[in-house]
């Protein structure tokens, strides 16, 4: 097939070539754009979070009384949760689990100040029980002991001598060697802090942010062996397999029998701690999924558009082809070129708009910087869409018969 005629024909008719061209390379730019996100969206969603999603839940709780024992109002609460059946475990925290709500403090591997060596970990409270609670894998050393356990008051300042970090909090802090035993050190540097267990990684309170300077803080996590009530007590309670629906209400329901006169709110699943968490996210994929697939369409109507325009003007031309011997294949192939070197032009063109694009999120809105692997994805799907578009009327056109084509004016 002679390109020199395709050409000539698409110059007769450049306003319609042009726009479809320019609407090739814009839903160029959107799609690979988008996919980059919304795999990015997806690769955060993903991520291991390290502790039994499909069986937790945790809540908060508060006495309203004027005067009580809080130490005692906490150990009673744990022990009736943990009488009921179905209760695989139960242990006070500070705060819900990768809810977004945390307690942040930096730690450095020198007595001496120094800003440059600190790191920021996520830090949580527990009890003994908190790695069976949690089903936390603890990786080396130990975990702490009941009597290691302190209850402090809201006004509580300091740093407790021993604590639990996980792994990928540890080897940035100590790069080769053993973790355990080794001390860290908080603020002025006056109290050592010894590390006397490395559980696997669990998921910091901000897994979900894209702040940049949490960057690769996902799983900078560290228990520290305190209960604390301040203005409430918070919860995390593990319950056997399938039985989380259930100990739901009879967990509510035995914190009010033993003490009715407190307030239990913030009762939330482990997933749907994370569903709150991931909630933007969850949106971004859906709102870029439907624009992707709605420029992929406006797209397709157009070169359909654009396709059955041209079979309405090239009639008589393609009856007087047919006349002189052409095959129906000989016509499909023509248009099939003819869109093959539309989609060319526009997916050129298209490469100047996605690199625009790329960079307008990057600086402007602080995204990742597109990764070249989903260009040639998105060129591969612009060809294989245009195909499937001009497919019907290059159809219609091999489908005119000969003799009807001569006599059309």
């Amino acid at each position: 097939m002679e390109i020199g005629p395709i050409l000539r024909a698409m110059w007769r008719n450049k306003i319609g070539a042009a726009l479809i061209a320019v609407q090739i390379a814009v839903t160029l730019a959107v799609v690979v754009n988008a996919s980059s996100i919304i795999n990015g969206r997806i690769e955060k969603i993903s991520r291991p979070i390290g502790i039994d999603v499909d069986n937790i839940f945790s809540l908060h709780t508060v006495g309203l009384a004027q005067e009580f024992n809080k130490e005692e109002f906490v150990r009673a609460d744990i022990q009736a949760i943990g009488n009921i059946p179905g209760v695989r475990s139960v242990s006070p925290i500070l705060n819900h689990m990768q809810s977004g709500s945390a307690r942040m403090s930096s730690y450095r591997v020198m007595p001496e100040v120094n800003d440059d060596m600190e790191i920021l970990a996520n830090v949580n409270y527990s009890d003994e029980n908190a790695l069976a609670t949690m089903d936390i894998e603890l990786l080396a050393g130990r975990f702490f002991h009941a009597d290691e356990i302190r209850h402090i008051t809201p006004d509580f300042v300091g740093e407790p001598d021993k604590v639990v970090i996980t792994e990928s909090l540890g080897r940035k802090l100590f790069p080769e060697g053993e973790i355990v035993g080794r001390t860290i050190y908080y603020s002025d540097g006056a109290q050592t802090i010894t590390i006397i267990g490395v559980i696997a990684d669990v998921a910091t309170a901000w897994i979900a942010t894209d702040r940049p300077i949490l960057a690769d803080t996902y799983y900078d996590f560290m228990l520290q062996p305190y209960v604390e009530y301040n203005t409430r007590v918070s919860y995390i309670i593990r319950a056997e397999e399938g039985a989380l629906a259930s100990i739901i209400p009879e967990v509510e329901r035995v914190l009010l029998e033993r003490e009715p006169d407190r307030l239990i709110y913030s009762v939330y699943t482990q997933r749907e701690i994370l569903a709150r968490s991931y909630a933007s996210d969850r949106a971004t994929v859906i709102i870029l999924v439907t624009v992707t697939i709605l420029m992929a369409l406006i797209t397709a109507l157009g070169i359909v558009g654009l396709a059955s325009f041209s079979v309405s003007q090239r009639t008589r031309q393609i009856g007087i082809r047919r006349a002189l011997g052409a095959r129906k294949r000989d016509i499909l192939r023509y248009f099939f070129v003819e869109n093959l070197l539309l989609t060319t032009v526009g997916i050129i063109l298209g490469g100047v708009f996605t690199v625009m694009l790329s960079y307008l999120l990057t600086t402007q809105f602080g995204g990742d910087r597109l990764d070249p692997v989903y260009y040639p994805t998105g060129v591969i799907f612009l060809y294989l869409l245009g195909l499937i578009a001009v497919f019907a009327p290059a159809r219609r056109a091999a489908a005119i018969p000969a003799a009807v084509a001569t006599r059309t004016v």
